[in-house]
């Protein structure tokens, strides 16, 4: 087995370590600034260099924190055992670096990373796997770079409540004989075990997804889960996709049918397919922001919320604004915003089921403000061009990706001043960050 020795130099977009050794560039998991480690390398792509640790000759001193049993071969956390205060360093600099990079633009427009208020327990989403081992079932999370998975039994990202129900569905699964789905054959019936909660409200919902709608031995699977799973809502959704984990028509076995999560009195209903953000801490305090920058800057008249989901960002700043106009492409969560505008006594919003691209090419109204909160991919080009067109007075841009945020940041910075670009932690322990973009129009356009 050939190692080499190597100091790595900073992390990177991605989670991974950057090292350089005789001129190549290597790239390694679970290694952190500073550290002195021995490595092996397990592929190549490209000029890269993927690698694994061997053996950490020197470690970083802030690598003390607790770790779960799962850390080293799990692929959901990527700096669980690093201080709080360094992760969010390293954050902001991993976003300035991409702002500087990719976007072009000055990275002293980035500020420091606001943390998170809660750090372990903090996720209000997790989506779990089915599968096999040694003829058991396994619930968890795929190994990081593969699509084997990692049998959970205590993670630590994840709300206490979550770890419970898998112990109890892993049972139940057993001793029914329940058949798990192989996606390289196409065949079985269970996909995955997604879990929501709603912090305000101390709700959870177990959502069971299956290939089709049939299921063996489904009575008493339906009588076991009511029995055994502690949930305020457990839903079956028949989902035929393998590449999207939520989606597809469902049956409510127990409960509402929804979670519901409220902020400073906006109260939200949740269907069980709807994307909603995933820290209730973080989302409290990118909504407070966007109030006083709203009050500050004595923005008013119309919003236009692009992406805009079951509502949140428009209903909650509706009272700021003349009209609120939101554009979503999923029917659930759209019938889902038009109930919470009603919910709220909100009478000024519209909620429009569309593409966000078919949608702004026919838009020809005055944008006092305009907020995007895109998919990982972010904007569109002919979105992008179209926003230019359109010139909103202002822009709040959120993204989850700060590489295609600057990508995007790049082309807008044609017409606007970009007042400055702050991360949020929505997803601590791992190397994901929030980000939120806000632009003013220069007025010389």
């Amino acid at each position: 087995m050939e190692t080499i020795d190597v100091v790595i130099e900073k992390i990177v977009n991605g989670g991974y370590g950057f090292a350089r050794y005789d001129n190549k560039i290597y790239m390694v998991e679970h290694a952190y600034p500073g550290e002195f480690v021995k490595i092996k390398v397990k592929n190549r792509k490209k000029d890269v260099y993927f690698a694994e640790v061997v053996e950490y000759i020197e470690k970083s001193p802030y690598r003390n924190r607790q770790i779960c049993p799962h850390y080293q071969e799990c692929g959901g956390c990527q700096l669980l055992d690093l201080d709080y205060n360094e992760q969010l360093k390293i954050k902001t600099k991993i976003v300035k670096e991409q702002i500087r990079r990719i976007g072009k633009l000055d990275d002293t427009l980035v500020l420091n990373a606001i943390g998170s208020d809660e750090i372990n327990h903090y996720r209000s989403k997790m989506e779990f796997a089915f599968s096999y081992k040694n003829g058991d079932i396994k619930i968890g999370l795929k190994r990081r770079n593969s699509n084997d998975i990692i049998d959970i039994k205590n993670c630590l990202i994840a709300p206490k409540e979550f770890n419970n129900i898998i112990s109890e569905t892993k049972k139940i699964f057993n001793a029914l004989n329940l058949k798990i789905y192989n996606p390289k054959f196409g065949k079985g019936e269970f996909k995955h075990l997604v879990l929501r909660k709603s912090f305000s409200k101390n709700e959870i919902m177990s959502i069971f997804i299956t290939k089709t709608e049939y299921i063996n031995n489904y009575k008493n699977f339906k009588r076991l889960i009511k029995e055994k799973i502690k949930a305020n809502s457990i839903i079956h959704v028949m989902n035929g996709s393998d590449s999207i984990v939520l989606r597809g028509p469902y049956k409510t076995l127990k409960g509402e049918g929804i979670i519901k999560e409220e902020f400073n009195g906006f109260e939200y209903q949740i269907p069980p397919t709807a994307f909603f953000q995933n820290n209730y801490n973080i989302t409290k305090k990118i909504l407070n922001e966007f109030v006083e920058i709203i009050k500050r800057e004595k923005i008013s008249g119309a919003l236009l919320d692009l992406y805009s989901g079951v509502g949140l960002f428009s209903i909650y700043l509706a009272p700021l604004f003349k009209h609120v106009t939101g554009v979503e492409n999923n029917g659930i969560s759209v019938k889902a915003a038009h109930s919470n505008s009603n919910i709220n006594n909100i009478r000024n919003t519209t909620f429009i089921k569309s593409d966000v691209l078919e949608f702004i090419k026919n838009y020809d109204k005055k944008i006092d403000l305009l907020i995007v909160d895109p998919p990982r991919s972010g904007l569109d080009k002919e979105i992008l061009t179209k926003i230019l067109q359109l010139k909103p007075e202002n822009i709040f841009y959120l993204s989850c990706d700060p590489t295609t945020l600057s990508r995007d940041l790049s082309r807008l910075k044609e017409s606007y001043k970009i007042e400055f670009i702050k991360p949020f932690d929505m997803f601590p322990n791992t190397f994901h960050i929030e980000n939120f973009a806000f632009l003013k129009a220069n007025i010389s356009n």
